[in-house]
């Protein structure tokens, strides 16, 4: 893509939160163009001032859907990080793609060993931070090491679970929650053999390593006969549709649950006085959109559910490199939602940040939601939550 088509016209700086943040026309989509221009003709060095620049970009896609002219200012945003230098911290998000597994295992190690964690948060030179919002979570994984089926007896379809790192080893509560609604619509359900989608590879410049493993991914999943992949993280979603079509030329079919969910007969809810926020994640928004369906269920089930947007300032790698500006993104969502009795998203990982700042409010992922409230609550016939 030519990115001279950019007519500079300013809007994808409206929707920036990293523009928001920095308040820099270095630091927004309209800004990062001219640098990657220069860049690409080498006119500008490869630098820390660069990659803070390009770095800073959260990837949400904003600018894109908002751009007239659509310009794609996400790949020259991955097109700028995979023809920069990479230094340790990129290499770490690397190695987080390749063994997510071994990750966790080392993120969980550093989180117990107070002296280590201590000598690190002296030093400012590692993100503490990013390491105490993982380890508030459980402690097991889905354990999704090897093949995993469940059967139905005349089944109406079935349906591969993509689960998605967070989810594999944080949330492992909503890749059950998502059986058991696909066991209620009748779909026999395979869990493979789980890898990272590619997503931290991608973000830290790997576009190579990002590849093989979307064509490992692409050669596992097709290797079975299924009527596509749920994936419950929308990132993931959007890689294994989108990214990989446009990065190696396939794609696996997937299928957004709130379509498995809209066929299935629930009893209707007696409404409740709980202020309930729904948060669309911005992958949500901006590529999946499939928040309206969800919110069409709740509604048709008799819930006052809100809508909510807006960047919670998590974005993998942007929580990693850039603490101070994760945590002031995160502040103004904690205002936003102060009010809530409870928070329902779709994304994983913005829960993990919304969990870690506001640990005595009740944050679920919807698929957690219908589980925990609507199909236990029709087994108990409660009716209510």
């Amino acid at each position: 893509m030519d990115f001279n088509e950019c007519n500079k016209c300013a809007k994808c700086k409206e929707v920036c939160p990293s523009y928001r943040i920095f308040l820099n026309e270095a630091f927004s989509p309209r800004g990062r163009v001219q640098i990657f221009n220069l860049f690409k003709n080498e006119n500008l060095p490869d630098s820390k001032s660069l990659k803070e620049r390009i770095f800073s970009c959260l990837l949400c896609g904003s600018c894109q859907v908002n751009c007239p002219l659509k310009v794609n200012i996400t790949s020259l945003i991955y097109e700028s990080r995979a023809k920069m230098s990479k230094n340790w911290v990129l290499h770490l998000f690397k190695y987080f793609s390749l063994y997510p597994g071994l990750f966790f295992s080392a993120m969980r190690i550093f989180n117990n060993f107070k002296p280590l964690k201590y000598f690190a948060r002296k030093q400012k030179k590692f993100s503490v931070t990013f390491l105490d919002k993982v380890s508030i979570f459980e402690k097991k994984s889905f354990s999704s090491s090897y093949l995993k089926i469940f059967n139905k007896i005349k089944p109406k379809g079935r349906i591969a679970l993509f689960l998605g790192c967070t989810t594999n080893f944080l949330m492992p509560s909503v890749s059950n929650a998502i059986i058991e609604i696909l066991s209620k619509a009748n779909y026999e359900v395979i869990v493979p053999k789980q890898n990272c989608c590619g997503a931290p590879l991608l973000g830290a410049g790997f576009k190579e390593e990002m590849v093989n493993l979307a064509k490992k991914n692409l050669q596992n999943y097709k290797s079975f006969n299924i009527d596509g992949v749920i994936a419950p993280c929308p990132t993931c979603a959007h890689f294994i549709d989108n990214v990989y079509s446009e990065l190696t030329g396939e794609k696996i079919n997937v299928i957004n649950l709130a379509d498995i969910i809209e066929n299935i007969e629930f009893n209707f809810l007696k409404t409740s006085n709980k202020k309930i926020f729904f948060h669309v994640s911005c992958h949500s928004s901006n590529y999946i959109k499939e928040s309206h369906k969800i919110l069409n269920l709740f509604n048709n089930l008799g819930l006052n559910i809100e809508k909510r947007e807006g960047c919670c300032g998590f974005a993998g790698l942007f929580s990693f490199l850039f603490q101070k500006e994760s945590m002031d993104i995160l502040r103004k969502k904690v205002l936003e939602y102060e009010k809530a009795d409870m928070i329902i998203s779709s994304c994983p990982n913005c829960i993990i940040q919304f969990k870690f700042a506001m640990e005595n409010k009740k944050i679920l992922h919807y698929a957690e939601f219908i589980e925990k409230n609507i199909l236990k609550g029709e087994k108990n016939d409660r009716g209510k939550f």
